[in-house]
């Protein structure tokens, strides 16, 4: 995750109540409760009710079954996107394309875990913790559509995901222990897949090249390499190949500063034994 990732925007209400009435119409359209067509989708009818009272997140999937049982010409996928896009600051919502398009993810995390590596209990609590204000509903819908992004690492097309980790998040411990440990726990089998590399950058590499933010970048065959940096409170996406060509320069020195991926796995490994020891 880079530190905007946790912004919640004030329109996502918005695109979450056009969803919820489109539902509740179309389902009226057929005279079906809300029972039978969670019976028909294999949800349950609370879950009909929560989602059309904008009470919780439809994924993907409730979406495109919705519209396959109902007849509708993709629809509320439709929808879906806009409430997704709508999960997120308005600087880091162009950001999700290149991220859906990406075969190589690079990046550098020195604020905490990168959002496609976190837990959903991890991803509850810096939400939160940005957040405080917040309604319940609005942190969910926001750690839905985190974790739905997390897919694409699922995908028989999967990107290469690399990234240079600071110690200082992995010795943080956010929300409590055991959702710390349960964090570690992921980064460390997320490091053994293929297709995933990980490295740590230790406090006792001194003068490192990442002081400014975090920085990820996004290749893909469709177009040019794009990147995404950001600082307190808002980001931007580079597409200036300059520029996106020095933030590369920059993860490129970070790499080198870092703990090979075997020895940055023993690290990881030792801070998860260490946060049990105290």
């Amino acid at each position: 995750m880079t530190d905007a990732e946790s912004g919640l925007p004030g329109a996502q209400a918005s695109a979450a109540g056009i969803f919820a009435a489109e539902l509740k119409a179309q389902r009226g359209r057929l005279g079906w409760t809300q029972v039978q067509l969670g019976e028909r989708i294999g949800y349950s009818g609370s879950f009909i009710s929560d989602v059309e009272r904008g009470a919780r997140w439809a994924s993907l999937d409730f979406a495109q079954r919705c519209d396959n049982e109902m007849g509708l010409p993709g629809t509320l996928e439709r929808m879906h996107e806009l409430t997704r896009r709508e999960a997120y600051p308005s600087w880091f919502s162009p950001v999700i394309p290149f991220e859906a398009a990406a075969v190589r993810i690079h990046g550098w995390a020195l604020g905490a875990v990168p959002g496609l590596l976190q837990t959903e209990p991890y991803a509850r609590s810096v939400i939160q913790a940005r957040r405080p204000e917040a309604e319940d509903a609005v942190i969910e819908r926001t750690v839905a559509a985190r974790m739905e992004r997390q897919a694409i690492l699922a995908r028989a097309s999967r990107p290469l995901l690399w990234y240079v980790l600071h110690e200082g998040p992995l010795r943080h411990v956010v929300g409590d222990r055991e959702i710390m440990a349960g964090q570690l726990d992921k980064l460390i089998k997320s490091a053994a897949m293929p297709g995933v590399v990980l490295q740590v950058l230790p406090f006792t590499s001194h003068d490192h090249a990442g002081v400014e933010g975090p920085i990820v970048l996004y290749e893909s065959h469709s177009g040019p390499a794009v990147a995404y940096t950001e600082c307190y409170g808002g980001g931007r996406l580079v597409e200036a190949s300059d520029e996106v060509a020095d933030l590369m320069t920059v993860v490129g020195m970070l790499r080198a500063a870092a703990l090979p991926p075997r020895d940055s796995l023993a690290f990881m490994t030792q801070i998860r034994r260490d946060l049990d020891d105290r």
